[in-house]
C-alpha cells in the first residue's frame, strides 16, 4: 500500500497539518515530542516519502554539495573554518559541481530524520562537528547521499572521514618536550564538546607515562579555540598550580598564539623559559 500524506495522517489519527509539520525541520520542534516520536516510526514503518520529495529524487544529480558548519556567532574570524571553506571551493572551481553552505542550529531533533538530499537539493554532505547536530550514528548512517565528516573519527559512521592522528600529534608534542629536557609541563585543551582535543590531549599523557613523567591533572586546563578570556584563565590557573612550569601543549595553534602573547605581556619569553607548542599547522605558524 503506497501512502500519500492523508493515509498517513488517517493511520496516525492525526491531521494533515500535523504530518506536514513532522517532515519539514523547520517545525517539528511544534509538534509534541510523544506525536513526533510515533509519527517518526510511523514513517520509517511504511516507508513514506513525500510526493514534493519524489519530485526531487528522480533527478539523479543537483551537482550540488553541502557543507554543514554550526551555527555560531563569528564562525567565520576562525581560520580554521575558513580554511575549510576555502578548500572545498579551490577544489570545485575545477569541476562541474557548485556548493551550498548550511549552517545548522544545535538542534538535533530538527535534523535526526531530515532528508538532506530532498530539503536541500544536495548530492552529498561534507560535515564538521557532526555529534553537534546529529543525536546518534544512525542518523548519518540512515543519510541517502554520500557524507564525510572533517575530524571528529568515530567508529561504526557509514562516512569517509578527513581528520589528523590528533593522538600521534599529542604523543609527538610530549616527546619534543621531554628531549629538550622539560618535565614540568602543562596542557591547555579545547572545550568539552571538542574530541580531537582530548585525542591529542590522551596522546601526550600517554608518551609522558611511558616516559615516566606523570602529568599533573591540575596543569591540565580547559581554554577555548578562540576566546581569550577563557584561554588567558587557563594560563593563569597553571602558573599558579606550577609555578615552575617550563613548557606548555596548546590543542590548537590559536590558543598557542594568545599564550605566547599573554606571556609577552607577562614579561615572560617564549621558548625561554616557557617553550609552548600548538596543533592544527595554523598558516601563522
Amino acid at each position: 500500500m503506497k501512502f500519500n500524506i492523508k493515509k498517513l495522517a488517517k493511520k496516525a489519527n492525526v491531521s494533515v497539518a500535523t504530518i506536514s509539520r513532522v517532515i519539514n525541520a523547520e517545525t517539528r520542534s511544534k509538534v509534541a515530542p510523544d506525536t513526533l516520536q510515533r509519527i517518526d516510526a510511523l514513517i520509517q514503518e511504511v516507508g513514506y516519502t513525500p510526493s514534493f520529495a519524489a519530485k526531487h529524487l528522480r533527478r539523479t544529480s543537483t551537482k550540488t554539495i553541502g557543507i554543514v558548519f554550526p551555527y555560531v556567532e563569528n564562525i567565520f574570524y576562525s581560520s580554521y573554518y575558513t580554511h575549510i571553506l576555502s578548500g572545498v571551493a579551490n577544489y570545485l572551481l575545477q569541476t562541474d559541481y557548485q556548493f551550498k553552505m548550511l549552517l545548522l542550529r544545535d538542534e538535533k531533533d530538527k535534523w535526526s530524520n531530515y532528508n538532506f538530499k530532498i530539503g536541500e537539493g544536495v548530492d552529498g554532505l561534507i560535515v564538521t562537528q557532526w555529534f553537534r547536530f546529529f543525536s546518534d550514528k544512525d542518523v548519518v548512517n540512515r543519510m541517502k547521499i554520500p557524507c564525510a565528516i572533517i575530524n571528529d573519527y568515530e567508529e561504526g559512521l557509514n562516512a569517509r572521514f578527513v581528520c589528523a592522528d590528533n593522538a600521534s600529534g599529542g604523543r609527538l608534542a610530549a616527546e619534543h618536550f621531554f628531549d629538550q629536557g622539560h618535565r614540568q609541563m602543562a596542557c591547555i585543551i579545547g572545550p568539552d564538546w571538542s574530541r580531537d582535543s582530548r585525542e591529542r590531549l590522551n596522546g601526550f599523557k600517554a608518551a609522558l607515562a611511558e616516559k615516566g613523567v606523570p602529568l599533573d591533572e591540575a596543569v591540565v586546563q580547559s581554554g577555548d579555540f578562540d576566546d581569550e578570556k577563557v584561554t588567558f584563565q587557563a594560563l593563569e590557573t597553571i602558573l599558579t598550580k606550577q609555578p615552575q612550569t617550563t613548557a606548555i601543549f596548546c590543542c590548537n595553534d590559536n590558543m598557542a598564539f594568545m599564550i605566547i602573547q599573554k606571556l609577552k605581556e607577562k614579561g615572560i619569553g617564549c621558548p625561554e623559559p616557557i617553550s609552548v607548542i600548538g596543533f592544527d599547522d595554523d598558516f601563522r605558524a
